[in-house]
């Protein structure tokens, strides 16, 4: 039997607790109203976990939270993506400039993208903030309200 968080997109399960509930934010623009009110209809205390698959992530998971629905325990960026992670950090400056400097590097070999790919990765070793806030996966940990 395999574990469920080495399916490749489950990798997310290693960071919640067993029993919680994951929920996707749907792309749109009532994708925050949406992922609120299917928030609301879960029990309150429910631990979830809010899945974004999408650039931008850090600013709906606020907005979410803002509305109410959860309060926020952690929060996880997926690096280069939440479908194809291969490095997941926390959200704070320290450990993306950690993770940016130590773990993320250009794919091998000699490409025709290469010199463009080792442009945005020395960029975000110099202002790691910046993954948190493009990139495109994003894991919020809390429990409804």
């Amino acid at each position: 039997m395999t574990a469920q968080w080495t399916i490749p997109g489950q990798r997310w399960r290693l960071l919640a607790p067993r029993e919680a509930v994951a929920v996707d934010i749907r792309p749109g623009l009532l994708a925050v109203r949406r992922t609120a009110a299917d928030l609301r209809a879960l029990p309150a205390g429910t631990p979830v976990v809010l899945l974004d698959h999408r650039p931008g992530g850090r600013l709906r998971a606020r907005r979410i939270a803002a509305t109410g629905a959860i309060t926020v325990d952690r929060q996880y960026v997926a690096l280069p993506s939440l479908r194809r992670a291969i490095v997941v950090v926390e959200d704070s400056t320290d450990a993306l400039r950690w993770a940016c400097g130590s773990l993320v590097a250009p794919p091998p070999g000699v490409t025709w993208a290469h010199a463009l790919i080792d442009a945005a990765i020395r960029f975000l070793r110099r202002r790691p903030g910046t993954a948190g806030s493009l990139a495109a996966g994003r894991i919020v940990v809390g429990r409804t309200r």
